[in-house]
């Protein structure tokens, strides 16, 4: 037997063991699924968006709310982000939600939460999967330097791990605002950390099983999405031998070939069956943002119809219609109910939304891969449906000698 045979016989056997392993363990887990509930996840209904996910961060730093459990987790969170000299047990704390920036220009823009301590700020821009708005972070600046001087930390709680964009913030500005104690990224995942922190510190049952669900969401969310149970049966039988830690490393090493491949397959799903519309595919590798693919018609003067990942590795995936110019008007009306329904616009965007979970980011949910892989399935459906949806409206279309565009009325 060669040595390639060899290999492919190994790593057929990891996959072969772990499987059996996947499958006994589950079986375990139903079997004792009445007692234990591992599946069970309060969050599973709750469905919580950017703003209510802000309200359970502000509920858990504030000293006084019904969690029971004083400064132990403003504590916990100020050692996690270098900041425990701002605090001590005399200190007035206060948490406002949505502060708007009324020391500036900018009035219209609301800090997700603002926690005083004493005479110290700490602001938090949320952004578990919203991409920035324009020079968001510079004004927050601003609002935050007008009030506190230099008495003052905003912290961008970042669910891809990454910076604020150069939209937000100049890199410049970025790194001279990290570099003054000013800026702070922090990653939900080291929030996650935090999290798990909380619930070892607290006291109450009742709310450390609360800690343990939201901890649970927030990995599955943002931590590789992979339940906790499952994640630690498959480190165990990784690390139980140099062979299978081996062969896992060699796995992870080709999934990024793996997604190029499968996004040229979705290319050619994608390509068939559109008699009027043009597939433009501006896809090239994983690691850029604001990777897409639109479908164009000469009729629309410009608007397409855009699916774009505004972060890398395919994260925050959303659709709408944009713009091949940006100084090409916006098209009224086209967010109301009785056209495409409520949706965001920027300047490059007259509407657009984002996918939900778990479509919405592709780096740590499986079913979009596995979806292209049996060749297209639910991913294809929902393109296409929207695709149908939104081409209907922007065919409704007619446009002045200016290229000034308004819908026939029907």
């Amino acid at each position: 037997m060669d040595e390639g045979t060899g290999q492919k016989s190994e790593i057929e056997q990891f996959f072969s063991v772990l499987q059996a392993k996947r499958e006994s363990f589950a079986e375990f887990m139903r079997h004792f699924e009445p007692t234990l509930a591992p599946r069970f996840n309060l969050f599973d209904f709750i469905y919580p968006d950017e703003n209510k996910l802000s309200e359970i961060i502000a509920f858990l730093l504030k000293q006084d709310e019904t969690h029971g459990q004083g400064d132990k987790f403003l504590n916990i969170f100020l050692d996690a982000i270098g900041r425990s000299d701002i605090y001590n047990s005399t200190a007035k704390v206060e948490c406002r939600l949505e502060k708007t920036t009324d020391m500036i220009e900018a009035s219209r823009r609301r800090i997700d939460i603002e926690l005083k301590v004493d005479d110290f700020c700490l602001a938090f821009e949320n952004k578990p999967w919203a991409s920035d708005q324009d020079k968001q972070i510079e004004a927050y600046n601003e609002q935050l330097e007008t009030c506190y001087g230099n008495r003052y930390l905003l912290i961008y709680l970042s669910g891809s791990g990454e910076d604020p964009s150069e939209e937000s913030v100049s890199e410049e500005k970025r790194e001279a605002l990290k570099k003054s104690g000013h800026l702070k990224v922090f990653p939900y995942r080291d929030f996650i950390s935090c999290v798990n922190r909380f619930k070892m510190h607290c006291q109450s049952d009742r709310v450390r099983f609360f800690l343990q669900d939201f901890e649970d969401y927030l990995t599955i969310q943002f931590g590789g999405g992979v339940p906790m149970y499952d994640k630690e049966m498959i480190k165990e039988y990784v690390r139980s031998s140099g062979e299978n830690l081996e062969i896992a490393h060699i796995i992870s090493r080709t999934m990024d070939d793996i997604k190029q491949e499968l996004l040229k397959e979705l290319k050619n799903i994608l390509g068939k069956n559109w008699h009027d519309l043009k597939l433009e595919w501006n896809i090239e590798d994983l690691w850029s943002k604001y990777q897409n693919f639109s479908f164009t018609k000469d009729i629309w003067n410009g608007y397409k119809i855009t699916f774009e990942f505004e972060g890398t590795q395919c994260r925050f995936f959303g659709y709408g219609v944009s713009k091949n110019e940006e100084n090409l008007h916006d098209i009224e009306g086209i967010g109301k109910d009785d056209k495409l329904g409520a949706g965001r616009r920027s300047s490059w965007w007259p509407w657009y939304r984002y996918f939900e979970p778990p479509y919405d980011d592709w780096s740590i949910h499986h079913e979009p891969w596995v979806d292209i892989l049996n060749g297209g399935g639910e991913l294809v459906e929902k393109i296409t449906k929207e695709v149908k949806r939104i081409a209907d409206v922007l065919d409704q279309l007619e446009f002045d000698s200016k290229g000034m565009p308004s819908f026939r009325k029907i």
